[in-house]
């Protein structure tokens, strides 16, 4: 099942991109350029949504682009834009979250 959620890129004066999802309690990643950031929203939202499923936590709907004000989430940045992050949480969760570890015991 993909996920979608809208979220907050805000390119920081200082350098780098924050980002952060409203509709999921304000959760926040980084990345020092746009491509890491991105990425980085994508690994962010999946173990979010991983970790609420596990703890048989619910998950608030997204909101629609245009119902998200960038501005009240965060003032201190030389641009920002709103995008939708997609993953599909179970495919991700596979590759990243439920890695075997195999173990050699004598």
């Amino acid at each position: 099942m993909l996920a979608v959620y809208p979220a907050c890129f805000y390119k920081e004066k200082t350098g780098g991109y924050s980002v952060i999802f409203p509709d999921l309690n304000h959760l926040a990643t980084c990345g020092d350029t746009l491509e890491e950031a991105f990425a980085m929203a994508v690994d962010c939202l999946a173990g979010y949504l991983y970790n609420s499923r596990q703890m048989g936590e619910s998950v608030p709907a997204p909101s629609a682009l245009g119902r998200i004000d960038p501005d009240a989430e965060y003032d201190e940045y030389e641009e920002v834009f709103i995008n939708l992050v997609t993953v599909a949480v179970a495919e991700y969760a596979k590759q990243h979250f439920e890695k075997a570890v195999k173990k050699t015991l004598t």
